[in-house]
């Protein structure tokens, strides 16, 4: 039994609101989409997200770069008709703006005729090269603030964040060097503020919190404006990929046995990429130790973690499960209130880095289904946005099995009790006890388990259809929404008392109306 006491009148400090300044949306050409767009206004209506950062602004799709033989090749032309035109990637920002939120800027990737060379790093058109003339990037860029100042006006789009490209560190995103990409960034970031120097830029936008030391050195020395430091990092990240070059073998062998059993695309990739006994070797915490140590390195500027999640693999089960959402709940608990903005990736399944996977739970980043359908994380988030902004401090080991905080919300105290852990086969249960120092008049509890915002598991009740029916949608939502429902407790001598049990990634949120704080 794990009992925990609460002093109302203890001290205490303020509510960390970081992960509400935005969230993650795969790349332009989905903000497209009317279903994207829908996504997005939920998440900013129900969880108060901010800003929305995506990639490929400047992809191919989005035609902010084209030559005349790119729709009717003529001999002797090289190109020489071409025009500059962010008519789509006004639309991709229009709609943002209609959904609540405003554009953290991602400058990416390399329009095909500026870059160095041809090479795609995912399904969708992404030139990954650096440009091959640097004094034509810094153009493409001025004209790029130009339009937008245009279009939005100087107050609107000083509000909005540019950083430029996305982990440069990986040859997935950007097929040239650290240096090349210092030289991009001084370009553009340059080129920025001269056109307006009231916008802010910064990156290096890395992964796993790396380059930060040499970005901010050269941008000291070459001059470049640098207002921000932004990366990115998930569970592993400190202890090197996940996958490594010694797993390949168990991975053929595991794309082998799908082949043969004639394996869906989502099973078939959680069979060679999903390794829980790896997941189960990052210790509790991770995270925030890599937090503590980006914000030392940062010489004092606001630090954005543009990306983050549970797990870096796409297709891992656990993002459609209650796994993600204990680990999302936690990993915000956890904050010390040093980072500026704590931004999940993403917001939603509808998802194309490597293609479009259509079944309804397959393992996506997102934290709404392709359907529109709120999964396990959403409501983890959706708790914490119902927090007060006043956190009782408590006695706190981030290692153990079950974790409490508490906060106040005028005449409420709100309690979280959750068992966290990194290893996706667990299934422990734990009896808890809590008591707090106030009688309650009432109590209420919410809760995210096997049973309660479970929308993966109602699927899977209905025969786990391909294609749902718009009722069969509306009836998983109504079926895993979050409720509130009475909860147990017993008061006397001034203090209150709830006993409650949980497993391995389970999360209680009980509401105690409190007579007199």
């Amino acid at each position: 039994m794990t009992h925990f006491e609460i002093d109302v009148n203890g001290q205490t400090l303020p509510a960390d609101r970081s992960w509400q300044f935005g969230m993650g949306n795969d790349h332009a050409h989905q903000i497209l989409r009317t279903d994207m767009c829908e996504h997005m206004k939920l998440a900013h209506d129900e969880l108060g997200l901010k800003y929305v950062r995506f990639h490929g602004i400047f992809n191919d799709d989005m035609y902010t770069y084209s030559t005349f033989r790119d729709f009717a090749p003529m001999p002797g032309d090289k190109h020489r008709v071409r025009e500059m035109n962010f008519r789509q990637a006004g639309v991709a920002y229009d709609n943002v703006l209609k959904c609540g939120m405003k554009p953290f800027v991602e400058l990416s990737m390399m329009p095909k005729h500026l870059a160095r060379g041809k090479s795609q790093g995912l399904h969708y058109p992404n030139n990954i090269y650096p440009p091959k003339d640097y004094a034509r990037w810094g153009e493409f860029i001025t004209a790029f603030i130009r339009f937008l100042l245009n279009r939005y006006g100087e107050d609107e789009v000083a509000e909005w964040y540019f950083e430029v490209w996305n982990e440069p560190d990986l040859k997935v995103f950007f097929k040239g060097s650290q240096s090349e990409y210092f030289k991009m960034y001084e370009v553009a970031s340059k080129a920025i503020k001269k056109v307006c120097p009231r916008l802010r830029v910064g990156g290096p936008s890395t992964s796993a919190c790396r380059w930060i030391g040499d970005f901010l050195a050269f941008c000291k020395a070459s001059g470049s404006p640098c207002d921000f430091v932004s990366t990115h990092h998930y569970p592993g990240d400190g202890f090197g990929n996940m996958i490594a070059v010694s797993d390949y073998p168990k991975i053929f062998s595991l794309m082998r046995g799908a082949m043969k059993k004639g394996s869906r695309l989502d099973e078939a990739m959680s069979a060679m990429f999903f390794h829980p006994e790896k997941a189960a070797k990052v210790p509790k915490g991770a995270l925030i130790k890599m937090d503590d140590d980006l914000v030392s390195r940062a010489g004092g500027k606001e630090v954005f973690i543009s990306e983050w999640n549970s797990m870096a693999i796409f297709s891992a089960p656990i993002h459609d499960e209650k796994y993600s959402a204990c680990f999302a709940l936690k990993s915000v608990l956890d904050l010390k209130g040093k980072i500026k903005g704590y931004m999940f990736w993403c917001i939603s399944d509808i998802f194309e880095e490597l293609l479009q996977v259509n079944r309804p739970f397959h393992g996506g980043y997102g934290v709404i289904n392709s359907d529109g359908i709120p999964k396990p994380n959403f409501w983890a988030f959706k708790l914490l946005s119902k927090l007060g902004d006043e956190r009782i401090k408590l006695p706190a080991d981030p290692a153990a099995d079950v974790e409490i905080a508490a906060f106040k919300k005028g005449g409420e105290i709100q309690v979280l009790v959750y068992a966290q852990t990194n290893d996706p086969r667990e299934d422990k249960t734990f009896n808890v006890t809590f008591t707090v120092n106030a009688e309650a008049s009432g109590v209420s509890v919410e809760s995210i388990d096997d049973d309660s915002c479970n929308p993966k598991r109602v699927w899977r009740e209905m025969g786990a259809p391909d294609n749902p029916t718009p009722a069969q949608v509306e009836e998983i939502k109504a079926r895993s929404a979050l409720k509130s429902s009475p909860a147990a407790f017993e008061c006397g001598g001034g203090k209150t008392t709830i006993k409650t049990t949980l497993k391995s990634n389970d999360i209680r949120m009980f509401t105690l109306k409190i007579k007199e704080i």
